[in-house]
C-alpha cells in the first residue's frame, strides 16, 4: 500500500516524533489484542488465573505487569462468567499502566474526575484495597449507568459517583493525595478499535479540546494536597493535547516527574519542542506508548507532583 493510499495518512503529522512512521502506521491498522487483568476483590488471584485458563488456553501474560493477560482478538469473552461476575477486567493495555501509575494506597482519598466507563477508577480501588474513598467523576451523565455498573460488578464499595465537569469538580471535604485527569481528548491512539474512524482531527476541535484538558488538569492541581499526585493522561498522539496542556501549569505549583517504566514496557519520552513551540524542559518526563512498540494503542501519560 503506498503511502498516499494509507488511510491513516494523516498521522505521518508526527513522522518527526515516531521512530518508525511506516511500522507506526501499519500497526495502527491491527487489530487490537484484548487484555484482561484479575481482581483480587472477587477473590484470590490464582484461583481466578486458573479458571481464565481453562476458559481460554490461548492467554498469555502481559509481559510488563503482573496478573494481566492477553487474549486473542476474537475472543469470545463478554459474556464469560470470569466477567459477569467480575473477576476479571478488559482493558486497553496502554491505558492500564496510566491506572497504575495513579499509585493509590489503603485509606487515601483519590479522584478520577473522567472516570467513566471505570477500568482506571476500579484500578485505583483495588490498588486501595476498597479502603478509603474514592470519588469517581463523569461530566456526562449518560455515561454513568456504565461507570456504576463497572463498579458494582467489581466489587468497589469505597467509590462514590459524581456528575461534574472536571474543571469544577468540589471538594468540600477538603484535599485529595491522588487525582487522576484522564481526560478527553481527540483518540488518535484509539484507531486500532473496533469500529473506529479513520478520520483527522479537525483544527477546529483541536483547539477547543485542548482548552477543556487544560482547565481539567488546572483544577486536578488544585484538588490535590501539596506533596500529592496527579496524573494526566490521553490516548491521543498531539503534543498540542500532551506536552502543550503540560506546559500551561505553573512551575511553581507541580513538577513532571520521572517514570518508573516496568521491565518488558517500551516508551518514548516526551518531547520538549513541537512545531516551532517550546514546552517545559520537564515535559521529557512524561511517556508516549506508540502502537508498534508494545502491540497496544497509542497513549500519553505523565505523573505530576504538586509542590
Amino acid at each position: 500500500m503506498s503511502a498516499a493510499a494509507h488511510p491513516l495518512d494523516w498521522l505521518r503529522r508526527y513522522a518527526d516524533i515516531v521512530d518508525d512512521v511506516d511500522a507506526f502506521l501499519a500497526a495502527s491498522l491491527r487489530p487490537l489484542p484484548r487484555v484482561v487483568w484479575a481482581n483480587p476483590l472477587r477473590g484470590p488471584v490464582a484461583v481466578t488465573e486458573a479458571a481464565l485458563r481453562r476458559d481460554f488456553p490461548a492467554a498469555t501474560p502481559v509481559p510488563w505487569r503482573a496478573h494481566a493477560w492477553r487474549l486473542p482478538t476474537e475472543a469470545s469473552f463478554a459474556g464469560s462468567r470470569l466477567h459477569l461476575g467480575g473477576f476479571v477486567y478488559a482493558q486497553e493495555e496502554a491505558a492500564l499502566w496510566a491506572g497504575d501509575l495513579v499509585g493509590a494506597r489503603p485509606g487515601e482519598r483519590v479522584a478520577d474526575l473522567c472516570a467513566a466507563p471505570g477500568g482506571k477508577a476500579a484500578q485505583i480501588a483495588v490498588a486501595m484495597e476498597d479502603r478509603g474513598t474514592l470519588v469517581a467523576n463523569d461530566r456526562k451523565v449518560g455515561r454513568l449507568a456504565a461507570l456504576r455498573r463497572t463498579l458494582d460488578r467489581l466489587g468497589v464499595t469505597s467509590a462514590a459517583v459524581s456528575c461534574h465537569d472536571a474543571a469544577r469538580l468540589p471538594a468540600p471535604a477538603g484535599w485529595f493525595d491522588r487525582v487522576l485527569a484522564d481526560v478527553p481528548c481527540s483518540c488518535e491512539g484509539t484507531t486500532r478499535k473496533p469500529r473506529a474512524r479513520y478520520l483527522p482531527t479537525e483544527d477546529r476541535y483541536r483547539a477547543s479540546i485542548v482548552q477543556v484538558q487544560k482547565s481539567a488538569l488546572r483544577r486536578a492541581v488544585k484538588l490535590t494536597r501539596p506533596g500529592g499526585t496527579i496524573v494526566y493522561a490521553t490516548c491521543t498522539y498531539a503534543p498540542e493535547e500532551n506536552e502543550g496542556v503540560l506546559d500551561a501549569l505553573d512551575p511553581s505549583l507541580v513538577t513532571i516527574e520521572p517514570l518508573d517504566v516496568p521491565a518488558g514496557l517500551r516508551v518514548s519520552p516526551g518531547i520538549t519542542a513541537w512545531d516551532g513551540r517550546h514546552f517545559r524542559p520537564d515535559a521529557a518526563n512524561a511517556a508516549r506508548l506508540w502502537p508498534h512498540h508494545n502491540d497496544t494503542g497509542g497513549f500519553f501519560v505523565a505523573r505530576l507532583r504538586r509542590l
